[in-house]
């Protein structure tokens, strides 16, 4: 019956451990969506984006016709519209035709604009789901000190009532029941200093999700497996190719582009067709037609210095490229070296620092009962073993923030519950 008991309690605690695995992303996912549904920014660009998308239609649009309604030639010192022949009542329609080229380059420009507002846009939900990300490492982190610190605290709260009790029975020094009183001080220190931690982290938290900052967090936890990324050069190339910064960088390129090649297109003359019709009241109406045509080659200068101004512009563009992507490069080296180390570091500690630790506290344990070694020695071995477990849980946090920071650096939706980017805006 025991066996069956210690079965059922082993098999129930790795299913609330897979349990609380899986949660970590199901809650991430969630505050992830919150925040990008409810962050004034992201509905301020999204509005944006609309209003680009309606520039697109407009853009090919004929401009809008002149409607002319007028008295002609009536006489000035004796008004009447019957006393001279020549006066007449007249309607006349006008209508601008812009040259071949122009409205198509226009919606060419038009859609750059949208596609680089758009990936402006995934751009930021992707930064913006990495620091809800970051929060919630770090929130995992300060839990995980905590919860060291209080077992550290219980702990010592023991070994001070041992160390008074040996010392009324004459076996111990007052010193040793005094140093860990003063232990257990300091670990109440530490703790009131943890949980301000919290409360900053926890107001962050709220805050990037559009949540009252003093809304109450609950505990968050680490997931229990560390975070793995691709290969330098596959995550640089995947990178290049789908960074929405980077997108949006390509997007001001095409605007650029086609704002030159419209302006290539100024030379060329727009045309007008107009027509109008005059009713005279004692005489035969009349009605006519024309055609004018504008002449912007006259104004060789501006054109020149119109054509200069946007290869400028182009020029500009090209360099703000490969200005994001050369930070593009910098942001996931550094998050990839910081990933790795943080790992490495984890590795090390969980695989040989932190077993070495809890050795020497049972040996020191056991050996302060029996007289062999003094009440600082064991008490120091207790106290090293919870700082090496508290930093292991910072390297492990470290490893999911570098993971964050990768995703801010790289534009890649790396983490749980990340807003899916769209492949191309074009």
């Amino acid at each position: 019956m025991r066996r069956l008991s210690l079965g059922l309690a082993v098999f129930l605690a790795a299913a609330f451990a897979r349990a609380e695995q899986a949660d970590w992303k199901t809650r991430l996912a969630a505050a992830i969506a919150r925040a990008v549904a409810q962050n004034p920014e992201i509905a301020g660009m999204e509005s944006r984006i609309e209003a680009a998308r309606h520039r697109v239609g407009q853009s090919t649009a004929l401009p809008d016709p002149e409607l002319e309604l007028a008295l002609k030639d009536f006489p000035v010192r004796d008004f009447s519209l019957s006393r001279d022949e020549m006066t007449a009542e007249m309607v006349g329609l006008r209508q601008a035709f812009p040259a071949p080229g122009k409205r198509s380059a226009r919606k060419a420009v038009a859609e750059a604009e949208l596609a680089g507002a758009a990936a402006s846009h995934d751009a930021h939900r992707v930064r913006l789901a990495a620091e809800v990300a970051e929060a919630f490492f770090t929130l995992g982190e300060i839990d995980g000190r905590i919860a060291i610190a209080q077992r550290s605290r219980d702990h010592l709260r023991r070994i001070a009532a041992s160390a008074s009790e040996r010392y009324g029975l004459g076996k111990g020094t007052l010193a040793d029941a005094l140093r860990a009183n003063l232990e257990v001080t300091a670990t109440d220190e530490k703790l009131v200093a943890l949980r301000g931690e919290r409360r900053l982290t926890a107001a962050r938290w709220n805050a990037l999700q559009a949540l009252p900052p003093s809304d109450p967090v609950a505990p968050a936890a680490l997931p229990a497996e560390d975070p793995v990324a691709v290969s330098d050069a596959e995550l640089l190339g995947e990178a290049e190719a789908r960074s929405p910064a980077v997108e949006a960088g390509r997007a001001d390129v095409r605007r650029a582009e086609k704002d030159l090649s419209l302006a290539s297109l100024e030379g060329r003359p727009d045309v007008t067709a107009s027509a109008y019709y005059a009713h005279r009241i004692d005489y035969e109406d009349l009605a006519g037609l024309g055609v004018s045509v504008s002449l912007p080659f006259i104004q060789s200068k501006r054109l020149t210095e119109f054509r200069a101004e946007k290869a400028a512009a182009l020029s500009g563009a090209r360099a703000n490229l490969e200005t994001v992507r050369n930070g593009l490069r910098r942001g996931v080296a550094e998050a990839r070296a910081e990933l790795d180390r943080s790992l490495e570091q984890a590795g090390l500690y969980a695989g040989s620092i932190l077993p070495q630790a809890e050795t020497n506290a049972r040996a020191a344990e056991e050996a302060y009962e029996v007289g062999q070694v003094d009440f600082l020695t064991y008490s120091r071995a207790a106290l090293d073993l919870d700082n090496y477990a508290a930093d292991l849980v910072m390297r492990r946090a470290a490893a999911w923030r570098a993971l964050a920071a990768l995703q801010a650096a790289s534009g890649l939706p790396l983490v749980p519950g990340t807003p899916v980017v769209e492949e191309n805006h074009e």
